[in-house]
Order: structure tokens, then sequence, then C-alpha cells
């Protein structure tokens, strides 16, 4: 009898965050990218990191922001100005021994970052965001 009380209850929190997790990842949402989905989820979670927006820029795959939310582009924006910070820094310190191909890519990512800050803002701007 208590083992199947207990069975029921988890059974029923396992619906319920079943149901949640449904929730949270908004189905009626179309993001342009589904990448972005991970970027907005760890916003939320405070997990963003520089390293991975430095890989993403690296890849091409900086977020495209449009369905991201007032505090989520906030939290991104705050997080690509701390990679463009450090990209800089990396450049200034490879100073005359870093090789060419390796100054490329650091700025190439330095740019592209600096792209999606201006964007983002722009984004910022459309939802009336601050």
């Amino acid at each position: 009898m208590v083992v199947q009380q207990t069975e029921d209850r988890l059974q029923q929190q396992i619906f319920k965050l079943q149901k949640r997790k449904k929730e949270k990842e908004c189905p009626g949402v179309k993001l342009k990218k589904a990448s972005d989905f991970e970027v907005y989820k760890r916003a939320d979670e405070g997990a963003l990191s520089s390293a991975r927006v430095i890989q993403r820029a690296k890849d091409g795959e900086l977020v495209d922001g449009s369905s991201a939310t007032c505090a989520e582009l906030e939290k991104i924006i705050t997080v690509d100005k701390k990679a463009v910070k450090f990209e800089k820094d990396k450049l200034e310190a490879m100073g005359d021994k870093a090789k060419p191909a390796d100054v490329k890519t650091v700025a190439e990512a330095e740019k592209a970052i600096e792209a999606q800050l201006v964007k983002l803002a722009g984004k910022q701007a459309e939802k009336g965001c601050k």
C-alpha cells in the first residue's frame, strides 16, 4: 500500500516535470536556428561563457537573438562583450610571436562578435528592452 502510494506520487511528479519541460521548450516559438535554444537556456541559467561565444564565432554559429527575451539578450550581450575583450587581450598578448594564421583567426572571431553585439542591440531596440 505504501509502496503503491509512493509510486503514484512519483509518477505524478514525472508527469508534472514533463509538462514543465514542454512549456519551457516553447514549442510555439520558431527559432531561426535550433542551436539558439541552448544559448537562451544557458542565459536563463546564468551559464553562458566567453569560450563558447568565441567558438560559435569561429564556427559561424552566433545566436540570432530574434526569439530571446530582453533578459536573455542582456546576458548574451554581457558575455559577448567579455569575449571581445578576451580576444583583444589575446591578440595583444601574442604580440610579435603570433603566427599570421592565429592573428587572422582571433581577429575574425573578434570582428564577428562585435557585429553580433550591434545586431543584438538592434534586437533589444526592436523589443523595447530597457
